[in-house]
């Protein structure tokens, strides 16, 4: 029964990739760009923009990587960089309204269809769900931090 779980966690994941790669493809916008609006909405939402060594490390990405990815974003439109601390040095990262527009244009149709099919369950059993999701999440990351070489 556990095996055919991960199996439908693999199956999860990829068909996740096959909404992202089509619908990136659909509104020319590269993988790495949504999946650093996605990150950036997170660290928004925990009300804290992130820094550019935060985006790096969240997207597991070099300096110059994520230099040319918000060069990118703010070509875009898609984000600002600010100096809203009081050591003016820190820069942090915010999504714009376009961002934000573009985001619901992508991913609206998939909250919805999500939405429509969390619906269908109870409150325990969707509180249920999120702690798998979340220790599922965590037991992929730690896996990451092992890697996979001797």
């Amino acid at each position: 029964m556990a095996r055919e779980l991960v199996l439908l966690l693999q199956q999860f994941a990829q068909a996740s990739d096959r909404y992202v790669e089509s619908t990136g493809t659909r509104h020319q916008t590269h993988r790495t760009d949504m999946n650093a609006l996605a990150a950036i909405m997170r660290f928004e939402l925990a009300g804290n923009p992130p820094t550019p060594g935060d985006l790096a490390r969240e997207l597991s990405l070099s300096s110059p990587a994520t230099s040319a990815l918000l060069d990118r974003l703010e070509r875009s439109g898609h984000v600002e960089r600010l100096r809203v601390d009081k050591d003016r040095r820190v820069v942090r990262i915010r999504m714009t309204e376009k961002a934000k527009v573009d985001g619901r244009t992508m991913f609206g149709p998939l909250s919805a269809s999500m939405m429509e099919v969390i619906s269908s369950y109870e409150d325990r059993d969707i509180a249920l769900i999120s702690k798998f999701m979340i220790d599922a999440i965590a037991g992929i990351d730690q896996a990451s931090r092992r890697g996979t070489g001797p």
